[in-house]
C-alpha cells in the first residue's frame, strides 16, 4: 500500500506539479525573479497544481492532435504501466512508446516555458500589473525604483512621461552620533529570497554630504553599497522625459501593433494542430504562417505609422509584399488548406 501511494504521489508531481512549476520559473523573471521561492508552502503548492493542470490540458489537445492519441487509449496504457509498477515489474513499454512519453515531456516543457513567458510579456508590456492590484509582483520596490507607480491609481497625482532615472537620497546610520546622507542614482537593488524584503542597493555617481563644508562632495569609487537595514530615511526623485503628442500616439500605435501580432500569432500557433495533417506539416506551417503574417503587419501599418524614420520606402514595400505572397502560398499548401 506505502509503495503504491508513493508512485502515485510521484505521478502527481511529475505530469501535474512539475509542469506548473516550470511554468512559475519562466513567469517570474528580470527583477521578480525571487518571488519564485517565496511565499507559504501551501500556497506555492496549489498555485503550481493549478498551472500544472492548466499546461498539461494545452500539451494534451496539442499533443494528441499531432499522434492520434485519445485520453481512453492514454489512460488504458497508464494504467497496466501503473499496475507493473506497484506489482514491482518492470513494465512493457515499447521503444516507439518510449520516444512518444520522452517526446510529451519535453513538449510539456516547451509549452510551460512559452506560457509562462508570454503572460510575464503580456502584464508587463501592457502594464496590466500597475492597473490592477491583483496582477503586481510581490518585488513592489520595483515598481517605485523604475518610477512606475505614476501609471498606478495611488499616485496619479504624480507627473507623466518616459522614466529615464531614479536618484536615492539616503541617510543612513554608522554607528556614530552623527548620520550620514548619500545621494546617487539608483543603478540595481537586491531582495531576499526568504522574505521578499529589500535587502541592498546599489548607487552610481554617489555623493556625500558634509556637515562641516554643508555641501555635498563626490564619494571616490564607482559603485556604493547600501545595506537596507542601515537605512533611516529614504528619498525617490525621478527624472522624466516628457512626451509629446506624437510621441504618444507613436505609444498606442505600437501597443496596437503589439496586440494584433500576439493574436495573429496566438491564432497561427493553435489552428494548425487542429488540421489532420502530419506533424511536420503543421510545424512548417506555423514558421511559415508566422512569417507571413509579420510581413502582412509591417506592410499594413506602415502608411500609418507616426514615426518617419522607420518607414519603408515604396520599392522595398513591393518586395516585402512578393515575399509576403510567397510564405502564404507555402504556408497553404503546407497545411492543405488549398489543392
Amino acid at each position: 500500500m506505502e509503495g503504491q501511494i508513493t508512485i502515485t504521489t510521484v505521478i502527481i508531481i511529475v505530469w501535474l506539479i512539475f509542469p506548473g512549476v516550470v511554468f512559475k520559473r519562466f513567469y517570474y523573471k528580470g527583477q521578480f525573479a525571487k518571488q519564485f521561492g517565496v511565499g507559504l508552502f501551501a500556497d506555492r503548492l496549489i498555485t503550481s497544481l493549478f498551472w500544472g493542470i492548466i499546461v498539461q490540458i494545452i500539451t494534451f489537445l496539442i499533443y494528441s492532435r499531432s499522434f492520434g492519441f485519445t485520453f481512453t487509449g492514454i489512460k488504458g496504457k497508464a494504467s497496466t504501466v501503473y499496475a507493473s509498477v506497484a506489482d514491482n515489474r518492470v513494465p512493457d513499454i515499447s521503444y516507439s512508446n518510449l520516444l512518444y512519453i520522452l517526446g510529451y515531456l519535453a513538449f510539456l516543457i516547451i509549452i510551460a516555458y512559452c506560457l509562462g513567458s508570454t503572460i510575464h510579456f503580456i502584464i508587463r508590456y501592457f502594464k496590466i500589473d500597475l492597473k490592477y492590484p491583483v496582477f503586481r509582483f510581490a518585488n513592489h520596490w520595483n515598481y517605485y525604483f523604475r518610477g512606475e507607480i505614476v501609471s498606478m491609481r495611488e499616485f496619479k497625482s504624480l507627473k507623466k512621461g518616459k522614466w529615464l532615472s531614479t536618484m536615492v537620497d539616503v541617510v543612513i546610520a554608522d554607528g556614530s552620533e552623527k548620520n550620514k546622507m548619500i545621494s546617487g542614482f539608483l543603478t540595481q537593488h537586491s531582495i531576499s529570497q526568504r522574505t521578499g524584503e529589500l535587502e541592498t542597493i546599489y548607487l552610481t555617481s554617489a555623493t556625500r554630504y558634509s556637515q562641516t563644508e554643508k555641501k555635498f562632495n563626490p564619494i571616490p569609487g564607482d559603485c556604493v553599497v547600501i545595506p537596507f537595514d542601515k537605512v533611516i530615511d529614504l528619498n525617490l526623485r525621478y527624472t522624466f522625459q516628457v512626451l509629446t503628442s506624437d510621441q504618444k500616439k507613436g505609444i498606442r500605435f505600437i501597443r496596437l501593433l503589439s496586440c494584433l501580432l500576439i493574436s495573429g500569432f496566438l491564432f497561427i500557433l493553435i489552428f494548425p494542430w487542429y488540421l489532420n495533417l502530419n506533424v511536420f506539416l503543421k510545424i512548417g506551417g506555423i514558421i511559415f504562417g508566422s512569417i507571413t503574417w509579420l510581413l502582412f503587419v509591417i506592410i499594413t501599418s506602415n502608411p500609418i505609422d507616426p514615426r518617419p524614420k522607420v518607414k519603408i520606402p515604396e520599392k522595398d514595400l513591393w518586395n516585402l509584399f512578393i515575399t509576403m505572397v510567397i510564405f502564404l502560398i507555402i504556408t497553404l499548401l503546407l497545411l492543405n488548406i488549398v489543392p
